[in-house]
């Protein structure tokens, strides 16, 4: 019995350790994504020195993005600029539906079907379509 409970012992503690290690190597293959400038969303078009600012309008609201992409639009190409565009007219529905459908609009008119953007086009044409 004593053997029994010492083994069940050893296999609880191998199996914490691969999954601790396994943790460990997860946050560093994300890390060296992150040091390579990989995208967190796996969408590209934006240099990673842009997101600390991105996400610090994202998360001051409807005005902060507006002024965001009035600054930095001409630096990112889609299909991450018509993801944080779309990410504005869902912030700016509530507000002015008028500007938020003529973002999606604009945004729906230049993405083709083969963009990896085009799914969430098709989600919020519902709310923002004709």
């Amino acid at each position: 019995m004593k053997a029994l409970i010492t083994l069940a012992i050893l296999v609880a503690i191998y199996m914490l350790g691969k999954s601790i290690l396994g943790e460990y190597h997860a946050k560093q293959k994300q890390e060296q994504a992150v040091e390579q400038g990989a995208p967190a969303d796996g969408l590209t078009g934006m240099q990673a020195s842009f997101e600390p600012s991105l996400q610090q309008a994202q998360s001051q609201g409807a005005p902060a993005l507006k002024a965001w992409l009035t600054r930095y639009s001409s630096y990112v190409q889609d299909p991450k600029l018509g993801s944080i565009q779309l990410d504005y007219a869902v912030l700016v529905g509530r507000s002015d539906p008028a500007e938020a459908k003529r973002v999606f609009q604009a945004v729906k008119a230049r993405t083709p079907k083969t963009s990896p953007l085009y799914p969430r086009i098709q989600k919020l044409n519902s709310t923002f379509g004709p």
